[in-house]
Parts: structure tokens; sequence; C-alpha cells
């Protein structure tokens, strides 16, 4: 009967974990519903925003796609959106927009840089 009964209170402890992710993940895409305009105004003027001031020398898409998911979740959080601790809405946006962002990224060409030196032996 004891072997029953855990079987039992684990289903039941299984259940309510998989409640409370369902219940996260709406919440989740609510939070999106809800700001969803906004977040991508914050995208694209920090997009934007590194664009006209000519980069900041990223190193690839992906600390550039870093860099301004975390410049959004900054400003979302000046907004006082306590709900969701930062890292969450860090994840949040990256699942979201994360591929959007990546293909905005625009790699600097030295090529055409007058400045460029490549005679630096």
């Amino acid at each position: 009967m004891n072997r029953s009964y855990s079987k039992i209170r684990h289903i039941q402890e299984s259940n309510i974990k998989l409640e409370n992710r369902l219940l996260n993940e709406d919440n989740d895409n609510m939070f999106l519903k809800r700001r969803l305009s906004t977040i991508e105004e914050l995208i694209d003027k920090n997009i934007e925003k590194v664009n006209d001031e000519g980069g900041y020398g990223f190193s690839d898409e992906f600390e550039f796609a870093s860099n301004i998911i975390r410049w959004v979740v900054d400003e979302l959080t000046n907004y006082d959106y306590d709900t969701y601790d930062y890292d969450e809405l860090v994840d949040l946006i990256k699942d979201n927009f994360g591929e959007y962002i990546l293909s905005q990224y625009v790699e600097e060409d030295f090529d055409d840089d007058e400045d460029f030196d490549d005679d630096d032996n």
C-alpha cells in the first residue's frame, strides 16, 4: 500500500509541475502579446542606433544580437516590468526574436575603409 501511495503522490507532483510549466508558458505568451509592439519598437530602435553610429565593432552576429537583446530588456525593465526576472526576459526575447535580430547584423567591411592599413608588419 505504501508503494501505491508513493506512485500516486509522484504522479500528482508531476501533474502539478506540468500545470505550472503550462501556466508559465501562458504567462510568457501573455507578456509577449501585451508588449509585442513595444518589444518590436525597442529592437528596431536599438538596431537602427547601432547602424546610425557605424556599429560597435561586434565580433559576430551573436555578440550583436546578445547586446541588442540586453539593451531591449534594460529598457523594458525601466518601464517597471517586475513580473519577470532579467534572465527570463532575455531568454523570452531571444527565443521569439533572436532569428530576426541575428538577420539584422551587418558585418563591417574593412576593404572599403580608407583608414584600414594592411601593411602594419
